[in-house]
């Protein structure tokens, strides 16, 4: 019990997460550079010399990949002959916009980290200073590396599919053996032997039929209040759990069993008291009316008949119509349960006027259950749904002498058949006129 309720509060602080939204994405930015190291010539920083690709995919609304493609042309400012760079990467994508709860103060604005690496190749077709293998560079020179790359991009939110953005990343290269101009020398010792860094501006749209993507999801947190309505929930749960126990494990907990060892397999009443079964008699060698009919294949052993036992003018489905026209309809139960729920106490008082306005009518009151068990289960679940009904009948006022009882297990279900519909219709207890 304790755990289950602990497990609701959860639930209903945590819901927001549990929406749907998109995954991917795709981008484009655009930008320079600057702060090359090794180089003798300066880059032009006010060009767009740096181009990014990227698609995107978030596993939740705070952690995704970046598969991330770049190009750099190195255009120097005094007319050296220019480097070109292209970078294939793969980085992870921290959503900030959620661990930071910027969305307290806006819902548009957000900002990712990512970081990650890659394999990296620069080239000068003119200056011939090292092996030439990538793409043919002709007469000039190439350089191939591993880049390593961390970025932090703010974003703000147009619409549900597209977002701008803008991008400061810093990028530093592992086994660069020339520097960015290929005239000077790389930096020397371990770890990086070259890095820069850019400054971009670009666009994500994101992809999918959700209405909003991840990047826009947010996780409500857990404040004051909710940490103090958690721990009162939890003091609730051990003072329920101490309450609700049921020893003897009947069904009905200690604070209202009247029988405190129940012994196991038991049916019970609502109080926890072991129900004996009234032994149902032989109505087959019993003729109450004396017409030829035993009661058992009589439908009215009551009154003497030809017509199965009944007068002509008597026939079952003109009773069965005679109560449905009074509001007499079955009574259901839960799977499993003789529980008698308080919404059918409207059909059972118009049993108990029935009868006040037919003294002379008995009931038959009939106990059934659906097909699913065994024998010996749903006989008694049948006999205590009954009982249940004729307590409250007889409690509004109703003469149990003019009770016909009986209880049929699953062997009169109403309808044939094994779905959930066709088991609810047969766990019922239901009411016929005696003749």
């Amino acid at each position: 019990m304790k755990q289950f309720i602990f497990a609701i509060a959860i639930l209903v602080s945590f819901i927001g997460t549990a929406q749907d939204y998109n995954k991917w994405s795709v981008g484009f930015n655009l930008g320079g550079h600057d702060g090359l190291h090794n180089t003798n010539h300066t880059t032009r920083i006010f060009q767009f010399t740096h181009y990014e690709l990227n698609a995107r995919r978030m596993y939740n609304n705070r952690i995704g990949l970046k598969y991330d493609m770049g190009f750099d042309h190195f255009n120097f400012k005094d007319g050296h002959p220019a480097t070109n760079a292209l970078r294939f990467s793969i980085q992870p994508t921290i959503n900030l916009t959620d661990m930071l709860h910027m969305n307290d103060f806006s819902s548009r604005w957000g900002m990712m980290l990512h970081f990650g690496g890659g394999y990296a190749a620069m080239w000068n077709k003119t200056l011939a200073t090292g092996p030439k293998e990538l793409f043919k560079a002709g007469d000039g020179s190439v350089d191939e590396m591993l880049q390593g790359i961390i970025g932090l991009t703010p974003q703000f939110k147009v619409n549900d599919r597209l977002s701008i953005n803008g991008d400061i990343s810093f990028m530093g290269n592992i086994r660069q053996n020339k520097g960015f101009d290929f005239e000077s020398s790389s930096i020397q010792g371990g770890g990086f032997s070259g890095y820069y860094a850019t400054a971009t501006v670009g666009f994500s749209y994101y992809l999918g039929k959700a209405k909003t993507h991840a990047d826009w999801t947010y996780t409500p947190r857990l404040n004051q209040s909710d940490l103090d309505r958690i721990a009162n929930l939890e003091k609730q749960a051990k003072e329920a759990e101490q309450k609700l126990g049921d020893d003897d494990k009947d069904g009905v907990i200690n604070a209202v069993d009247q029988e405190a060892n129940t012994p196991e397999g038991s049916a019970v009443d609502v109080t926890g008291k072991t129900i004996v079964p009234t032994p149902a008699p032989d109505l087959n060698s019993i003729d109450t009316d004396g017409d030829g009919f035993v009661d058992g294949k009589d439908e009215c052993p009551t009154v003497k008949g030809t017509h199965n036992g009944c007068p002509e003018e008597h026939s079952p489905e003109k009773d069965a119509k005679t109560l449905n026209d009074s509001g007499i309809n079955d009574i259901m139960f839960v799977k499993g349960s003789f529980y008698l729920n308080p919404t059918y106490n409207v059909i059972l008082d118009k049993v108990v006027s029935y009868m006040a306005a037919n003294p002379s009518q008995k009931i038959a009151v009939s106990g059934h259950a659906d097909s699913e068990g065994g024998d010996a289960v749903n006989n008694k679940l049948s006999e205590a749904r009954v009982n249940n009904v004729v307590d409250y009948l007889v409690k509004k006022g109703a003469d149990k002498n003019r009770l016909v009882i009986s209880y049929k297990g699953k062997k009169e279900t109403k309808y044939a058949g094994n779905t959930l519909e066709i088991d609810a219709a047969n766990r019922r207890v239901q009411f016929a006129i005696v003749r």
